[in-house]
């Protein structure tokens, strides 16, 4: 009978050898990690013993609301005796007893067998992370919900989005039609909760209203079908190769009579054609759920899988036997709304040496420094060409300006996929880089904002004047530091702004504008309001940063600092929601005041530390608080 156990110190020789027999070089804890996780107070390693003998573990790091189960491995010789399934039990039964809503992990997105093993005990992709394992090698996030919000349980309405008449789908069962504009801006649709999102619109592409539809619905904490990762890895060609990998054994047994050099399978809301090929597309169908679905395989040598194709509406052809399978795809209940939040002593802070405007200047690091050794942190600063040596660190802390298409996002995803603590996470770095994203998150959490439209070319000008008086803000989904926002201050102005930025975006932001001669900064770490900062506007401008003076470096205003407890309560209660809503990370609300009201405009992660401007009033204190955290 198998035990199982916490591991000792005195097991560090048996995990080491585990390391060895079951994983690549390249994916393995080193000697100093498995110490640390020995030690660490966020990290439990647990032994399987057969006859008093250790022959498997599994690492588990635990979150506040979630655990990650960061490996999970069998002697080569004790397996096909279902040691695994009993360890795995084990660590859900333990999750479950302490009252954990989640258990994620990842795996290789090209290992099929370990996918649907992990898949038989309820786990579920969520999303491809590519690259994580090493360049080229993919990962699938997957995510066991142990522990349902009793607030959210509920029976899930099917919702189709359309951007053109589609009258057959009125004609299926338990499904309402609701066109894109509608889904977009009507607030009945802005705030349910009880909605499964099918994305039927004829334009899918990136920036289209049909990628927004699925981005947005996510927002909402909808389930949407496609999701804005299966819409973005059907175009990779890397996530189609490796997807092709996961499934390749299927790949040749189901074409092995074929003469032909060419094939494509066409999976229709779940049906596939031709239909002795059915067992290939369903498989397919589970990594890629869409309602249109077209495959590619070519015989070169082996039958490989060569191209992925998210089809539209006006790419089938419908008839009496479509719309039965219709019926029966959306009679089926497969689908169920899943959100997490994924939130100690070397430290590696990155910084980019050669940026303009950093979050944070010398002597502000150098404080941060002097701050981490304080609480017990050897510290490095680190670069982009640092990249290869991010898993020798215990946490990163970053301080280059971070977006979602430059490398910081990278050395932010590995350094979680490698368990070090993160500043900013990646979550964070996804979530406050897109403004649509945050207007949604707002709403749904009923936490105002400036009055704001999302607006597409279709929206008529009368609606957006009749809404807003001049001047009107507009702003690009992906607006930062006051770049992509622009005042309009007339009707002639507003045609030609939006002429312009419709040619980069499908969607855009038409926001009432709240004149202030400053904005209110509240800096939020782990859901605790550390300062606040008055961001006066850019002189002779009507934003905190003026980029029109100098296009590489903006002039901003001046900085008033206090303490919080001296900030409004009203402002300083508003940015904890907001920052809350986003995740537990380290974020700058930026808040108005009007009236006796007040807005929150912008939720930044990677906020400003400088000396002399957020520190002015805590000094030192400041800087230890967030070292603190991080331990």
């Amino acid at each position: 009978m198998p035990k199982i156990r916490k591991a000792y110190s005195t097991d560090i020789a048996f995990l080491k050898a585990l390391e060895e027999q079951c994983f690549a070089p390249n994916r393995r804890f080193s000697f100093s990690s498995l110490l640390r996780s020995l030690s660490s107070t966020h990290q439990d390693l647990y032994i399987i013993e057969v006859d008093d003998r250790p022959v498997g573990s599994a690492t588990i790091f635990r979150f506040r609301k979630t655990w990650r189960l960061y490996s999970i491995a069998i002697l080569p010789e004790y397996r096909h005796q279902s040691l695994g399934h009993v360890l795995m039990q084990h660590i859900i039964d333990l999750a479950l007893g302490e009252n954990i809503g989640h258990l994620s992990l990842e795996v290789d997105s090209k290992d099929a067998a370990t996918i649907e093993w992990y898949r038989s005990f309820g786990f579920r992709k969520i999303e491809v992370i590519k690259d994580y394992y090493a360049s080229g090698e993919h990962a699938d996030k997957m995510l066991l919900v142990l522990k349902e919000n009793p607030k959210e349980k509920r029976y899930l309405a099917n919702v189709a989005i359309v951007d053109q008449k589609i009258d057959w789908l009125t004609r299926i069962p338990n499904l309402e039609v609701i066109s894109a504009e509608t889904f977009l801006n009507d607030t009945s649709y802005q705030y349910a909760k009880e909605l499964r999102v099918f994305n039927f619109c004829t334009k899918l592409g990136y920036q289209t209203i049909g990628y927004y539809v699925s981005l947005l619905a996510s927002a909402r904490g909808l389930r949407a079908i496609p999701n804005v990762a299966t819409l973005e890895d059907a175009t990779d060609e890397t996530i189609t190769k490796s997807l092709g990998d996961e499934v390749f054994d299927l790949i040749q047994e189901s074409f092995k009579h074929s003469t032909r050099k060419e094939i494509v399978l066409r999976v229709i809301f779940g049906r596939t054609t031709p239909p002795r090929f059915e067992r290939l597309g369903k498989a397919m169908h589970r990594l890629f759920e869409t309602p249109f679905l077209e495959l590619k395989f070519v015989k070169q040598g082996n039958w490989l899988l060569s191209k992925i194709r998210i089809l539209t509406v006006n790419d089938i052809e419908v008839d009496d036997y479509v719309i039965a399978d219709a019926k029966h795809y959306f009679a089926h209940n497969r689908y169920a709304i899943s959100k997490i939040k994924q939130y100690k002593y070397d430290l590696a802070i990155l910084v980019d040496p050669k940026e303009p405007a950093p979050p944070s200047g010398k002597t502000a690091l150098d404080r941060f420094v002097e701050a981490a050794h304080k609480v017990g942190f050897y510290t490095e600063f680190i670069t982009k060409a640092d990249y290869s040596r991010v898993p020798q660190f215990d946490a990163l802390f970053i301080r280059a300006t971070t977006n979602v298409d430059n490398y910081t996002y990278q050395f932010s995803r590995y350094a979680y996929a490698e368990g070090l603590v993160v500043i900013d996470d990646p979550w964070s770095i996804l979530r406050c880089a897109n403004k649509l994203y945050f207007h949604e998150c707002m709403k749904s959490e009923n936490i105002k904002t400036p009055k704001t439209m999302i607006v597409s070319s279709k929206t008529p000008l009368a609606k957006i004047t009749g809404e807003f008086t001049f001047p009107i803000i507009l702003k690009r989904p992906d607006s930062a530091s006051s770049r992509g926002v622009f005042k309009v201050s007339d009707l002639d102005e507003l045609k030609l702004k939006l002429r312009e930025l419709f040619r980069l975006s499908a969607l855009l932001i038409a926001q009432e504008y709240i004149p202030s001669s400053f904005d209110w900064r509240i800096g939020i770490l782990d859901g605790k309001a550390l300062y606040a900062c008055k961001y006066f506007m850019a002189r002779n401008h009507w934003q905190i940063y003026n980029w029109n003076a100098n296009k590489s470096r903006a002039s901003v205003g001046p900085v008033a600092t206090y303490l919080v407890e001296d900030a409004p309560p009203a402002v300083v209660d508003l940015a904890l929601r907001a920052a809350n809503a986003i995740g537990d990370g380290f974020y700058g609300v930026d808040v108005k005041e009007k009236d006796g009201q007040v807005y929150v405009i912008e939720v930044n992660d990677n906020p400003s530390i400088d000396h002399h401007w957020e520190d002015e009033i805590l000094g030192e204190k400041l800087y230890l608080q967030i070292m603190q955290n991080i331990m």
